[in-house]
C-alpha cells in the first residue's frame, strides 16, 4: 500500500494560505500525472471543501455536477441554471470554504466567456470573503496563458502561482520501495526511465518487477501502457504544431543541444527552432536554456530536457516508433544497445541532486552557492560548484561505470586540466576535485589524496525505506 509521499513543502505552503483571514487565489499546474490532484485531495481532507473535476462536456450537465458536489457541502441540493447563480452560492456562504477547480483549462472549451465571469466574480467578493479556490491545471502553456497574458481577465488575480514538479531521486525511491526491496543501481535506473512521475512510478511497482529493464520492456513495448504516452500528453498541449515540437524534443534527447544542432537535425529552418525552443522553455517548461555555471556567452546557449520520462521516451520509443510496431524484439535489442549511454548522461543530473542534498544539511565539508554545467569549444566538466564569497570552486566528473583508484586518477588528471581553462578568480581561488560514479574500489585511497569520492553507496542515507 503507497501512503501519500512526500510533497511536504507544498502542504505547508497551501495550510499557511488557508490559515490566512482573507480569500485566496491559488494555481498549482504542471506536466500530467506529476500528482496534482493527489496533493489537492490531500490538501482538503478534513476541511470544508468542495471539489470540481470539469470534463469537457454540455455546460447544462457541469451545473449538474455542480449542484450534486455542493449538495453534499450544503446538505441541501442547490439549484444551479447558470454560472451567476454558481458564485452568487458560493459567496454567500460565510464559513471558510475550499473550492477546487480540477482541469480548470477545460472551462474555456465549455464556456469561452466564464474567465471573465470569475474574474468579475472575484473583483467584487473577494475582499469581504475568506474563501480558497484552488485551481489545478494539466496544460502548462494554456494554464500559464490563462493567468498571465496581460490581456486575459484572470491576469493578476492569482495569490500564488505554482509548477509542481516530478518527485526528485530520493522521493522516488521512497515512493519504489513500498514495492520492491532494490540496490541504488536498479533504483537509479527506475529514475532515468520513469523520471519522478508518481503515475509511471505506481505503474512499475504495481505491474512490473524489481528489475528496471524488465518493467521497461512490460510496459513499453509488451504491453504497450506507455508507449503512447508521451504523444497522448504532449500532442494535446502542442496542438496542430505538435510535430515540429515533437521532431525538436526528438533533436534535443539525441545529444543536439545548440539550436544549429538542432535545426540541422530536424531540416527546421533555425528562425522557426528559434521560436519553438523559446516555446518549449518559457510557455511549456518542458526544456531547459542553460549556459555554463561561469564564462557564458551568448553563443555557449545549450537546451536540454527536464523531464527524464520524456527524454527516455523521445530518445528511444518516439524515435523507434516504426521498429518497435514492425518488430518489437528488434527495437528492444535496438535500444539495449543505446541505454547504458543514456544512462550516463541521465545519471549527472542524479549526481547532482546527491550533491545539492549533501550541501543543504551541511555534510559536505564545503558550502556552496552555485551549482552547474561547464562548457567550452569541445571541453566539458559535468558538474562545478561555486562559493563566490569564499572563492571556493570545485569540479566533479560523473562516471555510470564502476572504477578502479587507477582509473579514477586518470579522469581526474584530465578534469585538473579541463579545470585550467575556466577562468574565475584563478590566482586566489581555492580548488577541489572530486568523482562521483557507480562504484568505486579503493576509495579510501583516493580520499587520502584530497580528492572527493563517492559512488552509489553513498546516497544510501538519504534513501527512506518505505513511507517512513
Amino acid at each position: 500500500m503507497v501512503g501519500f509521499i512526500n510533497r511536504k513543502n507544498e502542504l505547508h505552503i497551501l495550510e499557511d494560505i488557508y490559515k490566512s483571514k482573507s480569500s485566496s487565489f491559488v494555481v498549482i499546474y504542471g506536466r500530467r500525472r506529476v500528482g496534482k490532484t493527489e496533493l489537492s485531495r490531500e490538501f482538503i481532507n478534513g476541511k470544508k471543501a468542495v471539489y470540481f473535476f470539469i470534463e469537457i462536456k454540455p455546460e447544462a450537465l457541469i451545473f449538474k455536477d455542480l449542484e450534486e458536489s455542493l449538495g453534499e457541502i450544503l446538505k441541501i441540493k442547490p439549484r444551479i441554471d447558470n454560472w451567476d447563480d454558481f458564485f452568487d452560492l458560493i459567496f454567500e456562504q460565510k464559513e471558510k470554504l475550499i473550492v477546487v477547480f480540477d482541469e480548470f483549462q477545460n472551462l474555456s472549451k465549455v464556456n469561452p466567456g466564464i474567465f471573465s465571469k470569475f474574474q468579475k466574480y472575484w473583483d467584487l467578493n473577494h475582499k469581504k470573503s475568506r474563501h480558497m479556490f484552488l485551481i489545478i491545471g494539466s496544460y502548462v502553456g494554456m494554464i500559464k496563458k490563462i493567468f498571465k497574458d496581460t490581456k486575459e481577465p484572470l491576469f493578476g488575480r492569482a495569490t500564488m502561482l505554482f509548477n509542481l514538479k516530478s518527485f526528485s531521486f530520493f522521493d522516488s525511491y521512497t515512493f519504489l520501495n513500498a514495492f520492491f526491496d532494490m540496490e541504488t543501481e536498479d533504483a537509479s535506473k527506475f529514475y532515468f526511465i520513469f523520471g519522478g512521475v508518481p503515475k509511471y512510478l505506481l505503474l512499475a511497482g504495481q505491474m512490473g518487477t524489481d528489475d528496471p529493464l524488465e518493467t521497461f520492456k512490460k510496459l513499453f513495448i509488451d504491453t504497450r501502457i506507455l508507449a503512447e504516452e508521451g504523444k497522448n500528453i504532449l500532442t494535446l498541449e502542442f496542438g496542430s504544431e505538435h510535430r515540429s515540437y515533437f521532431s525538436i524534443l526528438e533533436a534535443i534527447s539525441s545529444g543536439n543541444a545548440t539550436p544549429k544542432e538542432i535545426s540541422d537535425y530536424t531540416g527546421l529552418p533555425s528562425s522557426a527552432v528559434s521560436k519553438y525552443l523559446n516555446e518549449l522553455v518559457n510557455n511549456y517548461e518542458i526544456v531547459i536554456r542553460e549556459k555554463p555555471v561561469i564564462m557564458s556567452r551568448a553563443r555557449d546557449t545549450r537546451y536540454f530536457l527536464l523531464d527524464n520520462f520524456f527524454n527516455f521516451w523521445f530518445r528511444f520509443i518516439y524515435k523507434n516508433s516504426r521498429l518497435l510496431e514492425i518488430n518489437p524484439e528488434r527495437a528492444f535489442e535496438f535500444i539495449m544497445k543505446d541505454i547504458n549511454s543514456y544512462f550516463g548522461k541521465a545519471f549527472e543530473k542524479q549526481a547532482a541532486e546527491f550533491l545539492i542534498e549533501m550541501n543543504r544539511k551541511g555534510l559536505l565539508h564545503f558550502e556552496f552557492m552555485d551549482i552547474g554545467r561547464w562548457w567550452h569549444k569541445t571541453e566539458e566538466i559535468d558538474i562545478i560548484t561555486l562559493n563566490k564569497e569564499k572563492k571556493e570552486i570545485s569540479f566533479f566528473e560523473c562516471k555510470w561505470s564502476s572504477l578502479d583508484a587507477e582509473e579514477v586518477e586518470i579522469i581526474l588528471a584530465d578534469l585538473k586540466r579541463k579545470a585550467e581553462q575556466v577562468k574565475w578568480h584563478n590566482a586566489r581561488r581555492k580548488e577541489r576535485y572530486g568523482i562521483i560514479a557507480k562504484d568505486i574500489r579503493d576509495k579510501e585511497k583516493l580520499i587520502t589524496m584530497g580528492y572527493f569520492v563517492f559512488d552509489l553507496r553513498d546516497f544510501a542515507p538519504f534513501l527512506i525505506k518505505g513511507n517512513e
